[in-house]
């Protein structure tokens, strides 16, 4: 595999699961300027972020280990679709599609990894 590519396959998981946990993390905001009270907000704003934590996670141990932070984001990207998707094709697109393009990716590196540690015959 050329350079170039192996170069693409290895950064734009890690890329773009950085940049789908910022997106995501947008849709906390929403929670400020509710009238509810500093403290009040501040927990909601947290608890709003719950999703953002995992994909975090996930992409952390992906960063070590691509086939198992692979499997994670599509676990995680099942998970969004139950618990988000429901009755909006829109939302479940957004909340399940990236992540298991993401983990996808991810698979696909560390595959691409182990079939470069082969000794070749």
């Amino acid at each position: 595999m050329s350079t170039t590519y192996r170069s693409l396959l290895r950064w734009s998981p890690r890329a773009l699961g950085a940049a789908y946990a910022v997106f995501i993390s947008l849709f906390a905001l929403d929670v400020w300027g509710t009238g509810a009270g500093f403290w009040n907000e501040l927990a909601a704003f947290l608890i709003h972020l719950l999703p953002v934590y995992f994909i975090l996670g996930a992409l952390v141990i992906a960063w070590k280990n691509p086939r198992v932070g692979g499997i994670l984001f599509i676990v995680l990207a099942t998970g969004f679709g139950l618990a988000f998707g429901r009755g909006e094709i829109v939302t479940l697109l957004l909340m399940a599609m990236v992540p298991t393009a993401i983990g996808l990716l991810f698979i696909g590196d560390g595959c691409i990894d182990q079939a470069e540690l082969r000794p070749r015959m």
